[in-house]
């Protein structure tokens, strides 16, 4: 059972109410306070063996865990604030590996401006798993969704993608100053960090809006790392740019109209490129002939066993 349905099963299960402003379906939910004010929140889980290898030195992972999780609060164009951390250490770990971990997480969450203030820590007998809550001020104007896309706008993405098996992963930067730009002097319609892959969250604006856009293959951004992999396992450079997931760079929509303010007041020691538009059907890519074939959301999903 993928990772798609059951998510779907879930939303349809799930009701928002009270303070929920916005629900399932975006990188982060939006909770009222009181008064006018507003909160985001995000949560991620993190397991060794899917999201870090039992061998990644743990002020690696403690890095990617904090990023990782306010990269979705970056990707809202919001301003992170506050987070909380639940680690399940295996008892085959010993103390050094475990403040390893928490220095480095506690360090990064810091320099992130969402300091620690709270969690659990606990010891089990299966493999390292980490729960990370961060907490984000609403900027302004508006938290950006997955939803706002339309026709026309034009798809932007920050950084170059592709290889993260080889390492990427644990040294990515969450692009929170990016990310408010966007939001305010960019005007951006839509927002997603890319953690699945460029293909599949780019399915994931297209199914919120319920647009559809096409992405040209020359100018999508190749990592160093991409080809490095691509020599490596004999898949082109594209595919793991557009498969890999875990960049955690910004894929925006920006109006068409706003596209010459973002490319004047863009400032940041940051490449963003634009890769194509948003269509009003179906998810394309347009090869260098010039031709169109569909873009299959082939990013990393979770899978379940169904049920006989």
């Amino acid at each position: 059972m993928s990772e798609r349905s059951l998510i779907d099963w879930l939303r349809d299960r799930i009701n928002p109410t009270g303070f929920a402003i916005v629900g399932p379906g975006d990188d982060a939910a939006v909770l009222a306070q009181a008064g006018d004010g507003r909160v985001v929140v995000t949560t991620d889980a993190f397991l060794e063996g899917t999201h870090f290898q039992s061998d990644d030195p743990p002020e690696a992972i403690g890095h990617k865990v904090i990023a990782a999780s306010v990269s979705d609060i970056a990707a809202m164009g919001c301003v992170p604030t506050a987070s909380l951390a639940t680690v399940g250490v295996g008892r085959s770990r010993d103390d050094t590996f475990v403040r390893k971990l928490a220095e480095s997480m506690i360090s990064a969450a810091e320099r992130y401006g969402a300091p620690i203030t709270g969690g659990d820590l606990t010891s089990w007998d299966e493999p390292l798993c980490i729960s990370v809550t961060v907490l984000g001020r609403v900027a302004e104007p508006e938290p950006v969704l997955r939803s706002g896309a339309r026709p026309g706008h034009v798809l932007f993405v920050t950084g170059a993608l592709g290889g993260s098996a080889l390492g990427r992963h644990l040294t990515a930067e969450p692009r929170i100053l990016a990310g408010l730009f966007l939001n305010g002097e960019a005007g951006a319609s839509a927002m997603i960090d890319i953690s699945d892959g460029l293909s599949t969250d780019l399915h994931h604006i297209a199914r919120e809006s319920r647009v559809g856009a096409v992405v040209r293959e020359a100018d999508i951004p190749l990592s160093e790392a991409a080809h490095e992999a691509a020599a490596a396992d004999g898949r082109t450079a594209l595919e793991h740019a557009l498969d890999d997931g875990e960049d955690f760079e910004l894929l925006v929509a920006i109006p068409p109209e706003n596209v010459g303010r973002l490319r004047e007041s863009w400032t940041f020691d940051l490449p963003i490129t634009e890769i194509g538009e948003i269509t009003d059907a179906d998810v394309l890519l347009e090869r260098l002939d010039g031709s169109r074939l569909p873009l299959q959301p082939r990013g990393y999903e979770h899978e379940w066993r169904r049920n006989p």
